[in-house]
């Protein structure tokens, strides 16, 4: 049974209520006016910044975006796709197949140089706070702000969602960085709108979803999710959201 303070009903209800006014303004829209008003962000950002990418994780919500996004960016949009080198086989097996099926020519698949896994098992205990936020800095956080860096890009565009997770439920859909900008045009999107524009459009999802995940990140740190009670995300482990606030100083989407 999962703790009440993770459960999906209690997590969502927190979300909700931080999330800033522009966003919640939003949150209960239909999607019918919800992909509008995501389409309509695009295009501002695209006008605003000629030099803009889309990150593309291989899950349902960045899947979504890119979706979304199609009818508006060219073919030779830069689409990111951070390879942490642990991933699951699954995972990139469906990036190929959506990008080389939606004919898009400008992708790009970055990672560290080397993998550290072990070693900071070994120095920082594995799954630890310390581990984790090494470990995703090291491994997914660095090479997204390389690659935004080497591209030169303006602005970056990721398929967070409000109510996600609490430190996503703070943010704006036009937030500023150091050195660029983050869009997000699926703020205020709910997990059931994800799911009903999949299936209205009918997307091909990762298979992953259909074998019991409902988040997916790297193998040894994501885990199946069969409790209907827990939040979305509980499969990604407690130590990852409670440090959410840290990671996401750091560059994490």
């Amino acid at each position: 049974m999962v703790d009440e303070k993770y459960t999906k009903s209690v997590r969502n209800k927190r979300c909700e209520e931080l999330m800033n006014p522009e966003v919640r303004a939003l949150f209960n829209l239909p999607l019918h006016k919800k992909i509008r008003k995501s389409q309509e962000i695009i295009k501002e950002a695209m006008e605003r910044h000629p030099n803009m990418g889309l990150g593309f994780s291989g899950g349902t919500d960045s899947v979504v975006l890119l979706h979304v996004a199609l009818p508006i960016i060219p073919k030779d949009f830069p689409i990111i796709f951070v390879n942490t080198q642990y991933q699951f086989p699954e995972t990139y097996k469906y990036i190929e197949e959506i990008i080389k099926g939606w004919g898009l020519t400008n992708f790009h698949e970055v990672q560290a140089e080397e993998s550290k896994l072990e070693d900071m098992k070994e120095r920082f205990g594995f799954k630890t706070p310390e581990f984790t936020e090494i470990c995703c800095g090291y491994h997914k956080i660095a090479p997204l702000k390389k690659a935004i860096d080497d591209l030169k890009l303006s602005a970056f565009m990721a398929g967070i969602r409000g109510i996600e997770h609490e430190e996503r439920a703070k943010e704006t859909i036009i937030s500023p960085r150091e050195t660029h900008f983050r869009i997000h045009p699926l703020l205020f999107w709910t997990s059931e709108d994800v799911l009903e524009y999949v299936k209205d459009f009918d997307i091909k999802c990762n298979p992953l979803y259909a074998e019991g995940y409902t988040s997916l990140g790297c193998t040894h740190c994501t885990e199946k999710n069969p409790d209907p009670e827990a939040h979305e995300r509980a499969g990604r482990g407690i130590v990852r959201e409670e440090i959410m606030q840290r990671l996401r100083e750091l560059g994490y989407t």
